[in-house]
Order: structure tokens, then sequence, then C-alpha cells
């Protein structure tokens, strides 16, 4: 029994050890076709840090009208920093904050890819990333 703990124990932190490896890097993608999103995720132990930007990719954000208004930039969250991040098996979770409020994300690598949710407005929001080649 006892060595079927620690082999099963010794299983988990590898697995652990392979979600952090592969998370760590930049990433780039979309929320849900909306906007573009860069990821720039350092993973130290079971800790995430690093950076998110989502910027709206609508070209009225570029193109105020004549007074310089342009209602799209409101959309624009620019770089912000990963706070309270944390690698979890095979669960990534952090957050960032937005107009002094915090925006909580969820996720984890399905395939190649980078799976996030949020919540916005009450409403669930998900985030699709590829890793970046270098």
């Amino acid at each position: 029994m006892k060595k079927l703990l620690v082999t099963s124990g010794t299983l988990f932190l590898f697995m652990a050890l392979f979600v952090a490896a592969a998370v760590d890097g930049s990433w780039k993608g979309y929320v849900e076709g909306q906007y573009n999103v860069t990821a720039d995720i350092q993973i130290a132990g079971t800790d995430v840090t690093g950076t998110l930007a989502i910027i709206d990719n609508n070209p009225k954000s570029e193109n105020p009208d004549d007074s310089g208004y342009s209602p799209f930039v409101a959309a624009q969250m620019g770089k912000n920093a990963i706070l309270n991040g944390k690698v979890e098996g095979e669960a990534i979770t952090f957050s960032t904050m937005f107009n002094g409020k915090p925006v909580n994300y969820k996720g984890s690598i399905v395939g190649e890819k980078l799976v996030l949710t949020t919540t916005f407005n009450e409403q669930p929001v998900k985030i699709t990333l590829s890793k970046v080649k270098k």
C-alpha cells in the first residue's frame, strides 16, 4: 500500500511539472473572436506570474469619430500583471486587475491550446491561446 501511495504521488508530481512546463512561455490568441490576446507566462514551482494583454481588434477602435470618441476604446484592457497565479495539477488559475477590480481566470492545456475562462458582466467568456513558436 505504501509503495502504491509513493508511486501515485510521484506520478502526480510529474504530471504537475509537465503542465507547468507546457504553460510557461508566450501565447497569442483571441477572446471569442473579438479581442486579440497575448500572454507571457512564467512558472516557478506552482506559482504563475507574467502579463496578459487584451486589445479590441475592431477597426472602429482605431478610427474614432470627428469628436475623438471611440466607444470601443473602453474594451481595451491593455497589458496587466498576472496576480495570485497557481498551477495545480492540470489547472491554471490567476487574476488581473481592470478598473480597480480583480478579473479571475481559470484554464488548462487542451491539445496544443491554452484555454482560459473568465466572467465579464456575469457572462462566461472563453479565451483560446496558442503557444508562440520561437
